[in-house]
């Protein structure tokens, strides 16, 4: 299991990795999970929830993780 942690607009987001899931906590509160879906042409990964995280957060969250694997 992998864990991230980093602040996104005024968030304190938590990650914790299982396999292809990312399970997300703002501010201390589950809110849902995340997982990347590999695409052919760029941008190659984007990041999908069938939560209620906002796309655009989904998106920044999946950046910061990627960021951090580098």
């Amino acid at each position: 299991m992998q864990s991230y942690s980093f602040n996104i607009n005024t968030y304190k987001v938590e990650v914790n990795q299982f396999n292809n899931e990312y399970h997300v906590s703002l501010d201390g509160v589950h809110a849902g999970v995340i997982f990347p879906e590999k695409l052919e042409e760029p941008p190659f990964t984007i990041w999908k929830t069938s939560d209620l995280i906002p796309e655009d957060l989904v998106q920044k969250i999946g950046a910061a993780i990627e960021q951090e694997q580098r």
